[in-house]
């Protein structure tokens, strides 16, 4: 989104765009009527913002940790931070009960997301993976078409 204002001596006028385009040109048209102050800006949405704040810190290929060129290392230090605020969170809150279940359910829900991730980026850069044949059996079953 974006939003255009421009300022005149007697009047504000406002113009919201979701087309940057559309904004640059209605920045250019009303830059021609010579107004006091003109601002072209990008507004972002809330669902934009929590998004972004989202990635800021569970998205590995946007926060820091990018950094970190092994997954299973980068794997490990979410799951330390994770921790981390769990026993942050649960002294805050005074319930030392409740430390171990919301560990045991980061370190769950961190290692199905890794577990996917890699499963998706195995899928992307190598395919064939998934349809190797391993002791000449495809599938479980064997190359004559019976199972062993």
């Amino acid at each position: 989104m974006y939003k255009v204002t421009a300022y005149f001596k007697d009047m504000k006028i406002m113009k919201k765009f979701s087309d940057l385009y559309d904004a640059i040109d209605y920045k250019d048209n009303a830059e021609a009527h010579y107004p006091n102050k003109l601002t072209f800006e990008k507004v972002f949405s809330m669902r934009e913002t929590i998004y972004n704040c989202w990635n800021g810190v569970m998205n590995h290929n946007v926060n820091p940790l990018r950094h970190i060129p092994d997954l299973q290392v980068r794997h490990m230090v979410l799951q330390v931070l994770a921790w981390m605020w769990c026993i942050v969170f649960s002294m805050y809150m005074g319930s030392l009960y409740v430390m171990g279940a919301t560990m045991i359910g980061h370190a769950l829900i961190l290692a199905a997301i890794v577990v996917t991730v890699a499963t998706f980026e195995t899928a992307k850069r190598n395919p064939t993976f998934f349809t190797k044949p391993v002791d000449n059996v495809i599938n479980s079953r064997a190359f004559g078409g019976e199972h062993e």
